[in-house]
This record gives C-alpha cells, structure tokens and sequence, in this order.
C-alpha cells in the first residue's frame, strides 16, 4: 500500500480496501497496490485514491470510492456521477472508477452493473470489467472473521438528533468548522465527525472539492426523519417539568422581562409564528444552568403548581446557537415535530403551516 493515512477516516479507507482487495485476490488472483491521489491537483470533487489491479502482468487503473455501506439504488447512482466527475476534472482518461465497500446485495450488485459502475467488498463480490478479465460475482455474505464495519445508525441516539437539528435549523452551518458545529449543538467534536460520516454513507451529504466543501442532500427527507425521532428519543432526556396555572392566558403577558433567557416551543412558538392556533400547553425550553432559578421565578409571577399532566411544560434548552425566526421561539423543525407529535388535527394543520413557510423555504433560498 502507498496510501499513508492517518485520521481514524483514512484509516478505515485504508482497512476497508485492503480487506476487499484481499479476499478478490485469493477468489481471482489479482495482485493490487493503492496510491493517493495528487493533492496538488485542484477538484470541485474528490475520490478517495487510485487503485491499481495487476492481472497477467498488465496494470488496470481504477479511481476509488469507499462507503461504509450503500442500501439504495439511488446512493449507487449518486457515486457513480460523483466518480464521473471526479474523473473528468483532473483529467485522468485511463482511470475507471471502482466502489469500494463491506457489502453488497445481488440487488444493487445487478444494478450496479447495469449502469457501469464497477466494485468490490469484503464478502468477495465483485463486477470488474476490463481489455482481458470480465468478474462478476454476488451472492457472497460475511463470513465470521472478516472485517467489522461499522453501519450506518441514523438518527436514533441522542447526539445524532442534536448535530443534524442545527445543520437543519441553519443550513449555513453545514461548512462551518466542526468546532461550531459542536458547540452549537452541545456534542464532543468527534461526535460530529461521525454523525456527518453517518450522513454520508447514508446518502445525506455530499462534498466538494479540495476544501471539502458539505452539502445536504434531500433535506426535506431528513427533517422527516428528525421530526419522527425528536418526541421519543431526545425530548424524553431533557427533564420535562410540568405545572398548571391559575390564569390560562399567563403566557401572553411573559416576555422579555422574565429574568432568565428561554424560548416558546410547540403551541405558543406556532401561535406566535401564524397566528392561527389558539394554545392549549405552553412550553417552555429554558438552559439547563438557569433551571431552578426559572420555576422559583415563574412559581412567584404567574402562582404556578407542580402537576404531572400540566399544561406548562419546562424543558432543557438542547441547543446553543440560536436563529430564530420570530424573537424567543424555538427554530421551526423543533415547533413543527413538537405539533406533530400533539397528534390533534388543530395542530397537524398548523404544523404543515410552519413546515411549508419556514422549513421548505429555508432549502430552497441560495
């Protein structure tokens, strides 16, 4: 091997390739080396190196593309354009280009030979086609001993949803260096590495270039994701408090003045957003480090009583960066899957309001 990574990614880039070049050899005979692609060579898109196959003494060049996993017709299909075009801007003719992951079904196997684009896996299934070898081989599952490869998780833990709130809350976020991105959403920054190389492999995000540049694909897909899972996996965790108050209308004279920072969530974000839902809850999403000081305030004002099923509802402010649309309400994804989750035709309706005035819109501005 002449590929010398050293980030935990190119590391299992490398682990990866030489695990499936292993097993094609011993099923075919190949011999292989990997080599880097020139970094001095300016791209909009990048592959992650150049694998040269050896057969009979004669050398076949391939551009690679490496995926933890691919479970879709549609992601083949987006790797094969993204190695056509990587191809096509550094000039690089005599190259073809090659996926390279753990596994693969018959299904996308067949398909991808159907559109060209050659792989290989871990299993040992292959399509390579070349002036003197034709391989095509599926229906080869792992056996115990290979490669471990970690699979994609989606959004089902906790710092999952929190890294993709605020890339879906302030799509600007997606470039920023992941130290923001981490901050913003309260996560370690290795959290962030992974969840983006989780959007990757699902499908979900696309780079560009040398500098590497993120792109989410099919946002409103993973809003549709997010605003399932919030309700069950991350709102459960953030230590609901609820009260009841003797004046069901208190909210409309809180504000500003309040002493401590928070922003509406559900019922009260949406009136406040469409004017068209009269709340029956309030809740509130208050830091966690200013808590305590927030209910003995809130207690005293408005004479509110601790009870289970309440219509005032403390929660844990998740997030720290904050581009409201209206002034102290949560971002629009957080009303819309909070409406969702209501399950009350008065705020389904209201929901797909928000959704179609401020989430949608928000994708398709530059």
């Amino acid at each position: 091997m002449h590929w010398s990574g050293t980030s935990p990614a190119e590391q299992g880039e490398i682990a990866l390739v030489q695990e499936a070049v292993r097993v094609l050899g011993e099923n075919t005979g190949f011999q292989s080396q990997l080599r880097q692609l020139d970094p001095a060579l300016p791209a909009r898109h990048e592959a992650d190196g150049i694998l040269d196959l050896i057969h009979d003494g004669r050398t076949t060049s391939y551009l690679v593309e490496c995926k933890t996993s691919v479970d879709r017709k549609i992601r083949i299909d987006q790797i094969q354009r993204r190695l056509s075009d990587v191809l096509r801007e550094r000039q690089l003719p005599d190259l073809q280009g090659m996926l390279v992951v753990p596994s693969i079904t018959s299904e996308l196997a067949k398909h991808c030979r159907e559109i060209g684009l050659q792989f290989i896996d871990t299993c040992g299934n292959a399509y390579l086609r070349s002036s003197g070898f034709f391989v095509f081989i599926t229906g080869e599952r792992n056996e115990s001993g290979q490669l471990a490869v970690k699979g994609a998780k989606g959004l089902t833990n906790t710092a999952a949803l929190r890294v993709v709130f605020v890339l879906l809350s302030q799509p600007g976020l997606i470039n920023a260096p992941f130290k923001d991105i981490a901050r913003c959403a309260g996560v370690a920054l290795g959290t962030v590495y992974n969840v983006l190389e989780d959007l990757d492999t699902r499908g979900f995000l696309l780079h560009r270039g040398s500098t590497q540049r993120r792109k989410l694909i099919e946002p409103r897909r993973l809003v549709d994701e997010w605003a399932i899972n919030y309700p069950t996996t991350l709102r459960t965790k953030l230590h609901e408090r609820r009260f009841s108050a003797p004046d069901r209308d208190w909210w409309k004279t809180f504000g500003p003045d309040a002493g401590f920072p928070f922003v509406w969530g559900a019922e009260v974000a949406a009136e406040k957003m469409t004017a068209y839902l009269r709340p029956a809850t309030q809740t509130l999403y208050i830091p966690s480090d200013q808590m305590d000081g927030a209910v003995k305030a809130l207690v005293k004002r408005y004479r509110l009583r601790p009870d289970a099923s309440g219509e005032v509802v403390l929660l844990e402010k998740f997030w720290h960066c904050d581009d409201a649309v209206v002034s102290a309400m949560a971002p629009p994804l957080l009303v819309y899957s909070e409406l969702l989750a209501i399950l009350d035709p008065r705020t389904q309706e209201t929901a797909q309001v928000i959704r179609e005035k401020f989430i949608d819109a928000s994708f398709d501005s530059p």
